[in-house]
């Protein structure tokens, strides 16, 4: 069974994580986002490609969900005594992958090209590509004008602010990956994972050919929600990224509720996973043309990562065949 998904971040790369280990005969295509990729102090950061490289390889750190496990940080405690404005924190060990990536593609080679290479390095046995060769940025525009990057926002604002718009620079000149279209209309399942829909799916849709691919083959796309409304957030971090999720699908115009990122992608999918808790939400999402398959969905939680998958590969194929 061939399997494409699309989307990064902690959530996306847990079940990313899922589908791998699952005993299924997955030839599974991962198709990461590039739209909060970063230069700081010379160096491409992809944190959302690493994140899944690094879940998939078993060196994700399980606590804080992104970098990389049993990380040390005396390149950040020396750039702190240099007081050179860090607020990005980057481990030792991650700082290497990213020393690595900058001086390939300084030398002239494409971003899909290095990503198989550490996918291999790692030991990953499946096709993860950033979704575009080109550099595209998400930006978030606040309330009070300013116009910051994405990771800006996230990390060093921490979301604490209201925004007015988004949008990503250079998606609609930028091509997909090599490859990427076809491996789509090929897919037998195209999966969009719990990714924030506008930082982490936005610059993905945006490529030139992507929506139109992408409703061309709606039935047999199918949606994980990335927002489970009736379950408290504890995490800190957490906190951050689902506070992050609801400003910009607001600011797009979106309700920040299950119901609200079905909405977002009414018109490319045609089957929605959602959480047992929403299950109140289930018939305002079918109002959208969807069918909705339900399933525990917060796998960090102690959610059964092979019921989630087991829903997820349920609906996609039961869409396509317009059950």
């Amino acid at each position: 069974m061939k399997v494409v998904g699309l989307g990064g971040g902690i959530g996306a790369s847990r079940l990313w994580k899922a589908l791998l280990a699952y005993d299924t005969g997955v030839d599974l295509t991962l198709a990461v986002n590039t739209g909060d990729d970063i230069w700081i102090h010379g160096l491409r950061i992809c944190p959302d490609l690493d994140t899944v490289l690094y879940a998939l390889s078993g060196r994700q750190d399980p606590g804080r969900g992104w970098g990389v496990r049993d990380e040390t940080w005396e390149c950040m405690r020396a750039l702190t005594e240099l007081d050179a404005g860090q607020w990005f924190n980057l481990g030792d060990r991650d700082l290497a992958v990213h020393l690595y990536r900058t001086g390939r593609l300084q030398a002239g080679q494409r971003l899909s090209t290095v990503a198989a290479d550490l996918a291999h390095a790692f030991g990953i046995p499946c096709r993860v590509l950033p979704a575009t060769d080109a550099e595209v940025t998400t930006r978030v525009v606040t309330g009070d004008g300013r116009d910051l990057h994405y990771q800006e926002f996230l990390v060093r604002e921490r979301a604490d602010a209201d925004v007015l718009s988004t949008y990503v620079e250079g998606a609609g000149a930028a091509d997909p990956a090599p490859g990427l279209l076809a491996h789509l209309v090929a897919a037998d399942i195209v999966v969009i994972g719990p990714s924030n829909p506008v930082a982490s799916l936005g610059p993905v849709l945006g490529l030139r050919g992507m929506r139109e691919t992408l409703s061309a083959i709606r039935a047999k796309t199918v949606v994980v929600t990335p927002t489970v409304e009736s379950v408290p957030i504890t995490d800190r971090g957490e906190r951050g990224r689902a506070r992050s999720r609801a400003l910009l699908l607001r600011a797009a115009g979106f309700d920040a509720t299950p119901v609200g990122v079905a909405a977002f992608y009414e018109d490319l999918a045609s089957a929605f996973v959602l959480d047992r808790a929403d299950t109140g939400h289930r018939s305002a999402i079918e109002e959208l043309g969807m069918r909705v398959v339900t399933a525990d969905t917060l796998v960090h939680r102690g959610a059964d990562p092979g019921h989630l998958v087991r829903a997820l590969l349920e609906a996609g194929l039961t869409a396509e065949l317009g059950g």
